[in-house]
């Protein structure tokens, strides 16, 4: 198998979320695969990452160029499970009985149904840029614009949050403060990452505009663009994720289930 950089780095992602996908698995096992929790979000953008990065050598391999289309529209949407883990975390381990903690984490409830509708438009917009017909690649551009535009709004309400917080950690479980602190440390990371898809969706080709550049494409584009604005700043953010859960796990203090309680399920927002 010949692999150009593109390639390479593809290698390198699955090489990297193996072992850091088995060690989500592992907490969501530890925790009771509760849905609200964040290590099953991040388990499902390890999953995501595997998938596309395997398309992608494929794709070098020339056995299947029609993945190409699937593998962008992967790396899109890996986005959303990377912000629900991060909005997850904010939550673990409040102190639910003061009415401070009550009122951030329902003000932050309709976040996830914010990022979940991201998600539809991706996937949606995607779908729409592999037809051939002009009104639907100007509709694919459109949608895909309006995830980006979703994703950077989810981004701004969520560092709002980190600064309230980090502000009132005191009201905060001890294992939960290191997963806050991570988040925070996280959110310039996810700002670069947010940028580069809507970087990537703007200049998708439309009937009223040509000619845009094609080297934000996360599969076909420039692969040191891509390293830079994708690739670093997603692994920094698992890195800090997964960093966090190993000294919580490693740590002397109880770190049980109730300490992961959440932002709560999606059907009570509803």
């Amino acid at each position: 198998m010949t692999l150009d950089t593109h390639g390479k780095l593809a290698l390198v992602e699955v090489i990297v979320y193996i072992p850091v996908g088995l060690f989500c698995i592992y907490n969501n096992i530890r925790h009771g695969f509760r849905r609200d929790a964040g290590w099953i979000y991040l388990t499902i953008f390890t999953i995501i990452k595997i998938a596309g990065s395997i398309m992608t050598m494929e794709i070098e391999n020339g056995k299947d160029q029609n993945l190409t289309t699937t593998a962008a529209i992967l790396n899109t949407v890996a986005l959303s499970p990377l912000l629900n883990a991060s909005l997850s975390f904010l939550n673990v381990g409040l102190n639910k009985s003061r009415s401070f903690t009550r009122h951030i984490a329902a003000a932050l409830k309709p976040l996830h149904l914010l990022i979940i509708f991201g998600l539809i438009l991706s996937v949606s917009g995607g779908i729409s840029r592999t037809k051939t017909s002009q009104n639907s690649l100007d509709d694919g551009a459109r949608e895909l614009q309006a995830a980006s535009g979703v994703f950077a709004l989810t981004w701004v309400l969520m560092a709002f949050a980190c600064l309230i917080y980090m502000a009132n950690m005191y009201h905060v479980q001890r294992s939960a403060k290191r997963l806050i602190v991570s988040v925070t440390l996280a959110m310039p990371l996810l700002c670069i990452r947010v940028v580069y898809s809507g970087l990537n969706a703007i200049n998708l080709d439309t009937s009223s505009s040509t000619g845009h550049t094609a080297k934000f494409n996360p599969v076909t584009g420039d692969w040191r663009i891509y390293l830079a604005l994708g690739l670093v700043p997603e692994f920094g953010v698992v890195f800090l994720y997964t960093i966090c859960g190993i000294i919580n796990s490693l740590s002397k203090a109880k770190d049980t289930a109730s300490e992961y309680e959440g932002i709560g399920p999606l059907s009570s927002t509803i």
